[in-house]
């Protein structure tokens, strides 16, 4: 650099009136990372040169890089003055606006640049980034999959894409993507954390436990990757190994509210409920505005048998996040145990308009129904169950207890025959059809299946005891039970 400024400097000193000298020299400054100089250059060529519509441009650049936004936005304007189709300073007119989270119009400046230049990657590339940030994620992902067709070895337009594509809920696409990154650039260990994150998704847990080794070895002091390792074997229910991550990710960032809130999870699967409890507060002391502290906090009391204080922390959780189904369940299984059964009816209902797919919470509600004799409800709350789960005994056998309740034996029967096809060595089930088809006179029936109740567990003593049972009780062959 130094030669050639030399050389400029000579020139100048020779012709002053030389702007085109003023604005190589600029470039060179600029170049150098020299924005002030630059500046004085670009200004003086543009005195001797008004009309020149790429200086103005450049010297737009500079002032951009400096953090002058508006005189750059000038510049730009001068150069499109002289020159409507430069598509360069449509693009630096886009990074201003850009700059100014004006996301809108810097996409409408860059869609411009691209009018006058079809194959502008900077402004394909540039005008992604605005649409992401404007949620337009279908048109984003239109102009990353335009760059990545022209080079498929583009390594920010591919990275971009692999991110919209785990966004939009595509984690084999993102995998792939990022699979592509990381062959192109292997030290990033960000991509790494994203890659894996992509594979918990699809399910594949070993290679995403080798990404996040692989981010641990290239950057051992990002506490990302220790906390999404540790997620992972959370995940795999190995909670000691997991609450060892979450140790070191706090060591890394002593503030990081999600990992306490993880480790106390952990803490809380091993019944360890103290130290879960001093995690929770400390997640709450650094983001009291995160739910999953309070709902934490609610499920250890309501272990502990406190339905009370774990009532108060799931409504603290559902304040915080009203759209957090989790604290919902929470409130309802906390009002069963303190009997405020409406209040639980209502708790379990706001959980299902949010998490619709939880087969369990129609379970929860149909229980809750059926004790308040809202038969239609419960039996609609467990069809939507064994919809969801057509191998669910409980909703069977529940349903079923419901229809004898309304007096309707025949679904009743049907029912527990379900569930007896599906869990064999459930006595209580094999109980249950004995004793209804003994009061519907289906005696031979009724007497095998108290039989193999009586294999599994069932004492003889409840069966000579139980009126539903007295008509098998006299046939002959029921004295070979005893």
């Amino acid at each position: 650099m130094e030669n050639r400024l030399d050389e400029l400097n000579t020139v100048i000193a020779q012709n002053p009136d030389d702007g085109l000298t003023y604005a190589d020299r600029g470039d060179l400054y600029t170049e150098a990372g020299h924005y002030e100089a630059a500046l004085a250059d670009y200004t003086e060529a543009l005195r001797l040169l008004p009309d020149e519509a790429d200086l103005y441009y450049r010297r737009g650049n500079v002032q951009r890089r400096m953090g002058n936004l508006e005189a750059a936005l000038n510049d730009y304007a001068a150069a499109l003055g002289r020159d409507p189709g430069h598509s360069r300073a449509l693009v630096g007119q886009g990074n201003v606006y850009f700059a100014q989270e004006k996301f809108a119009e810097a996409a409408k400046a860059y869609s411009r640049a691209l009018r006058f230049d079809p194959h502008y990657v900077n402004a394909f590339y540039n005008r992604g980034k605005a649409y992401t940030e404007m949620g337009q994620d279908q048109l984003a992902l239109a102009d990353f999959s335009a760059l990545v067709a022209h080079n498929p070895d583009d390594l920010a337009a591919r990275y971009s894409r692999a991110n919209l594509w785990a966004k939009l809920g595509h984690a084999s696409a993102a995998i792939e993507d990022y699979s592509v990154t990381i062959r192109l650039d292997p030290q990033d260990a960000v991509v790494y954390l994203n890659r894996a994150a992509s594979y918990v998704e699809v399910g594949d847990l070993a290679a995403a436990l080798a990404d996040y080794e692989a981010a641990i070895r290239l950057q051992p002091r990002d506490a990302r990757a220790y906390l999404g390792r540790g997620m992972l074997r959370f995940q795999q229910a190995n909670y000691p190994a997991a609450i060892s991550d979450f140790d070191e990710a706090l060591k890394l960032k002593p503030d990081e509210a999600k990992a306490y809130i993880s480790r106390g999870l952990a803490y809380y699967q091993l019944e360890q409920f103290e130290p879960a409890l001093d995690d929770y507060a400390q997640a709450i002391r650094y983001n009291a505005q995160d739910p999953r502290a309070a709902y934490g906090r609610g499920l250890i009391y309501l272990a502990q048998g406190d339905f009370q204080r774990a009532w108060v922390n799931f409504d603290q959780a559902a304040r915080l996040q009203p759209d957090f189904g989790p604290a919902y369940t929470g409130r309802g299984e906390a009002s069963v145990y303190r009997q405020d059964l409406p209040q639980a009816l209502t708790d379990f209902g706001e959980a299902l308009r949010l998490q619709p797919e939880e087969t369990g919470l129609w379970l929860k509600r149909a229980n809750v129904a059926a004790r308040l004799r809202l038969f239609e409800q419960a039996l609609e709350d467990y069809s939507a169950a064994i919809r969801l789960d057509p191998d669910n005994v409980a909703a069977y056998f529940n349903r079923a207890t419901v229809y004898h309740d309304l007096g309707q034996t025949e679904p009743a029967m049907a029912d527990l025959q379900a569930a007896a096809q599906l869990d064999p060595e459930d006595a209580v089930i094999f109980y249950n059809l004995a004793c209804l088809q003994a009061n519907t006179n289906r005696l031979d029936q009724a007497l095998t299946n108290l039989r193999r109740a009586l294999e599994l567990g069932v004492e003889l003593a409840q069966a000579e005891r139980d009126p539903d049972l007295e008509p098998v009780r006299c046939l002959p062959d029921y004295k070979k039970l005893s």
